[in-house]
């Protein structure tokens, strides 16, 4: 795997992650998404990372029935972490 590749194809991939992760892409555009992200370990990087963050996610609002809670405890773990000003 290696660990850079070109810009532009880097940044579409980058960009549409989200939507990669939810599964809302058609079936060409995903199996583009998975050739550069075997390739590419600098977005496949950002792909883990983005992972881990909605499993985290979905995984808290499970143990959690109210939304406000939960998102005053995510920003508060940001602003621990110092991600959100």
């Amino acid at each position: 795997m290696s660990d850079e590749c070109s810009v532009p194809d880097c940044e579409s991939v980058i960009r549409a992650l989200w939507d990669y992760l939810d599964a809302e892409l058609d079936d060409a555009s995903a199996s583009e998404i998975n050739a550069h992200l075997d390739a590419c370990g600098h977005c496949r990087s950002h792909a883990d990372f983005e992972q881990r963050l909605v499993d985290e996610l979905v995984g808290l609002r499970r143990e959690h029935s109210d939304a406000a809670a939960l998102r005053a405890r995510v920003e508060a773990a940001l602003k621990k972490a110092k991600l959100q000003g």
